[in-house]
């Protein structure tokens, strides 16, 4: 981690959109670049950051329930006057800010104030990767909630959202871990249902999404003794926000990203 700087680690690639698009076109630029959020500027500024999280807090609501996304706009969803860092801070100063701030991403601002970057959590998350001395068990949280297939899709998002958490791990009748769910299985599945479903059968037919229909299967796990650059590298390898730490068939705990950049701030010095 010593003597990296942001701008060592930050995005030079990344997506950006104009606050006027329409939500469609915003997720489908997330899906070009395999991501859960845009930048988004205005006249080339910097306005805003759209996130999936975003879509899935405001998509299913009384006021949105009536639209098709080609009908919203980006600027409907986006969080305002992002927190920016500087490319010439240190990269271990991104992992603070956002666990401060409680928020997924920098953009990064050269001298000049242009905009040249974007770190997420995955990029500050990655400065664990040195620091094989470090095992799964010291970083695993307390698993707050799990669920099941037969919950519905909307208890989901109720506790991603309410406890602000990024990973849910879904388990069978026997508790053990068969799949999770994220803020973008939730995100993509509400926003292809506003896509499909006519707007007065929304109002049922969402009572019936089902965990089962959008969970991803195998999450990522763990042995409490692995090391925390392995547990890194399966998470990233799947594109997970989170990882399972197991003993047999007990769960032991969850580490995601969170949990990882308290670790990189924790060895940092």
């Amino acid at each position: 981690m010593a003597g990296l700087l942001v701008r060592d680690i930050m995005l030079k690639d990344f997506p950006v959109v104009d606050k006027d698009e329409t939500l469609e076109h915003a997720v489908r630029v997330m899906r070009r670049y395999d991501t859960d959020r845009v930048v988004v500027v205005e006249k080339g500024k910097l306005v805003g950051i759209m996130t999936k999280k975003d879509i899935m807090m405001k998509l299913a609501t009384l006021r949105t329930r009536r639209l098709v996304p080609g009908r919203l706009h980006v600027s409907s969803f986006m969080s305002i006057d992002p927190v920016t860092i500087r490319d010439t801070e240190e990269a271990v100063k991104a992992a603070e800010v956002m666990l401060g701030k409680g928020i997924g991403s920098l953009p990064v601002l050269n001298e000049a104030g242009e905009l040249v970057g974007l770190v997420t959590r995955w990029e500050a998350a990655a400065l664990i990767r040195d620091r094989e001395d470090l095992k799964a068990i010291e970083a695993a949280a307390t698993l707050p909630f799990a669920l099941k297939m037969t919950d519905k899709v909307l208890h989901a998002r109720k506790l991603l959202t309410q406890y602000n958490l990024l990973f849910l791990p879904v388990i069978d009748d026997e508790g053990k871990p068969i799949g999770y769910v994220t803020v973008d299985e939730v995100a993509d599945a509400l926003f292809a249902f506003h896509e499909i479903v006519p707007e007065k059968y929304r109002k049922e037919r969402i009572e019936h999404l089902l965990v089962a229909d959008i969970m991803r299967p195998r999450p990522p796990v763990a042995a409490p003794d692995d090391p925390l650059p392995e547990v890194y590298e399966r998470m990233r390898r799947k594109n997970s926000k989170g990882a399972i730490v197991v003993q047999g068939d007990k769960i032991m705990g969850v580490i995601t990203l969170i949990e990882l950049l308290k670790m990189v701030t924790l060895h940092a010095k």
